[in-house]
């Protein structure tokens, strides 16, 4: 096999334990409805109850040591030739096994990490429960803004000392 094969191989097996890497936990939002539904209010805007701050943890699904395993497998069977073929596929399997584990593991590490769980009463009554990996220096009583997913701290009317 040619050094522009094995360079190939490498690269596809890269790429390919990458694609097994879990994506980072999403922003969440969830309602529960309320029973005073005749009022017409900002269906986004509410009063922030409860901040807390939460651990995010990524676990490994093992998916990178089997895909390495595969590949190491795969690339082991072309090195080797007649009896030491079954050798080159096995220290294949078992190198790309425990290089695909850890760069899950690796990238497990890197999603993890602290969050904020906000507790939000709506003004038209509904409830969300947001949690987003930044704080805008938000606390209980301040009013916010939904955007999507994330949380914005409405602006103060200066003239009243109100929000707006």
């Amino acid at each position: 096999m040619s050094v522009r094969a094995i360079i190939v191989l490498m690269l596809v097996a890269l790429f390919g334990l990458n694609a097994c890497v879990a994506p980072p936990p999403r922003e969440r939002v969830v309602y529960r409805e309320s029973s005073d539904q005749g009022r017409h209010y900002c269906h986004y805007c509410g009063t922030v109850r409860d901040v807390e701050q939460v651990e995010l943890r990524q676990r490994n699904t093992g998916g990178g040591a089997v895909l390495g395993a595969i590949i190491g497998g795969l690339i082991g069977n072309t090195i080797g030739h007649g009896s030491g073929r079954a050798a080159a596929t096995a220290i294949g399997a078992v190198g790309g096994a425990a290089v695909g584990n850890s760069v899950e593991e690796q990238d497990a590490r890197a999603a993890s990490g602290y969050a904020w769980r906000f507790r939000v009463q709506l003004d038209d009554g509904r409830w969300a429960r947001v949690i987003q990996r930044d704080n805008p220096d938000l606390h209980p009583g301040d009013r916010v803004y939904l955007r999507g997913q994330h949380l914005e701290p409405l602006p103060r009317d200066r003239d009243r000392g109100r929000y707006r």
